[in-house]
């Protein structure tokens, strides 16, 4: 047969259109979610601190800061880009980013009236007073610089603003140029970390990092597993280079040969996130916060991502393996919140992404990694990852033992015949 023989063949071109459908899905998976997340953003979370003790003026107290909180809270409910939680210390905003409930601060220092009235006061001493931008590294590179970014957007804001009631509070007060012209941008904005961090954190993309090294990890395993043990049974040819070997027909049922791969795979799976894990720890210098428990969960997590791929073999046979590999790494990782935050997804890829088993690795790792084991959606990464496990395995035993009860076999009639064997029962 020629080449060209091959070109004409309908079943070539389908394999083409296929492939370019799939290749434009993917693309849509990766660049729309990260073409222009701003314009996407809904509810990033943020902390905003108000530790402003006010000051006297006039015979009454004023409290810039509480009206500064006051008109934040509610031009952000008219955006809805940004979801303040507003906090009076320093210490509670800490809390909500050690848990990774916020992706950045925003605080108001104790002093903010006094200085500001200084300001607006002629002969005392112009003091502008300072906000701070804490940032979330463990929140993830891009979640944290669109919490930055929204954070000195909120206090330039705010500056602009308190400028004008300064000069409306100083009213007929003659206020020299210089005072005017500090008016127009009287606060500062300083930019710090808000948690400390230790060992190899890729500036927050860490969490990606580990989440696509376990999807590898655990969709290895079933690869190979499908690979070797078809060969052995002479359901599938071995090719290593220059060499084909075909093994005579071992007549076994499907549901037997699903048990034992499923079997084997799931010791693999956490076999393969356990290395993970330690070459993480001990090559790479990465500290987790909680590493047994990164560890246990990086072993749940490939497991049930072997099971799932293993599933999608017993069920769809080869095109499993297209399947497994759109489910887990090709559309799943960039829909898992790794790199583009949830928030800042748009509203159909957050919720396919939901489905997909990279999402939740991602949360697990992130909050293990992170926020000592702290992050909201730690447990729920723990339900959905095992829920995974078993799932698969019980789809792929229930259409393993379909196929069987209907009499499909994996062999022709023509290759049962030259390898005449007792018929291996399903033992489970």
């Amino acid at each position: 047969m020629r080449a060209t023989t091959l070109w004409r063949q309908p079943r070539a071109w389908m394999a083409v259109i296929v492939g370019g459908l799939l290749a434009s899905l993917i693309t849509l998976a990766y660049i729309g979610p990260a073409a222009d997340p701003q314009a996407h953003l809904r509810d990033l979370p943020l902390v905003l601190v108000n530790a402003d003790e006010g000051a006297g003026a006039g015979g009454s107290t004023v409290r810039l800061g509480t009206d500064l909180g006051t008109r934040v809270q509610a031009a952000a409910r008219e955006d809805g880009r940004i979801a303040w939680t507003l906090v009076d210390s320093l210490p509670a905003a800490r809390g909500l980013l050690e848990r990774g409930e916020a992706s950045g601060a925003l605080v108001i220092p104790p002093d903010f009236t006094r200085k500001s009235l200084s300001l607006a006061t002629p002969g005392a001493r112009p003091e502008r007073p300072t906000m701070t931008v804490l940032t979330n590294e463990g929140a993830g590179s891009v979640a944290s610089s669109m919490a930055e970014k929204a954070a000195r957007q909120t206090a330039g804001q705010a500056s602009e603003a308190l400028g004008a009631q300064l000069i409306a509070r100083a009213g007929a007060t003659r206020l020299g140029a210089d005072r005017l012209l500090l008016l127009q941008d009287p606060v500062r904005t300083a930019t710090k970390p808000g948690l400390p961090t230790s060992g190899a954190t890729a500036g927050g993309a860490m969490t990606l990092y580990l989440t696509i090294a376990l999807l590898l990890a655990g969709l290895l395993p079933a690869v190979l597993l499908t690979m070797t043990v078809d060969a052995s049974l002479g359901y599938s040819p071995l090719e290593m280079g220059p060499r084909r070997s075909v093994r005579p027909v071992v007549r076994i049922a499907r549901t037997s040969t699903f048990v034992a791969k499923a079997g084997i795979g799931a010791v693999t799976g956490f076999a393969a996130g356990s290395a993970v894990i330690a070459v993480a720890l001990w090559g790479l210098d990465v500290e987790p916060d909680r590493p047994a428990q990164l560890w246990l969960f990086a072993g749940l997590s490939c497991a049930a991502v072997t099971l799932l791929t293993l599933a999608l073999f017993a069920v769809f046979g080869m095109a499993g393996q297209i399947v497994a590999l759109l489910m887990v790494t090709l559309v799943g990782i960039p829909l898992s919140g790794g790199t583009i935050p949830v928030q800042a997804q748009p509203g159909f890829a957050a919720a396919v992404g939901d489905f997909l088993p990279a999402r939740h690795v991602a949360e697990g790792v992130r909050s293990l990694l992170f926020f000592d084991g702290l992050g909201p959606n730690l447990s729920r990464a723990w339900l959905v990852m095992g829920a995974y496990a078993i799932v698969a395995f019980l789809v792929g035993l229930v259409v393993a033992r379909l196929y069987d009860h209907r009499g499909f076999d994996r062999a022709t009639a023509a290759e049962l015949a030259r390898h005449p064997q007792p018929a291996v029962t399903a033992t489970a």
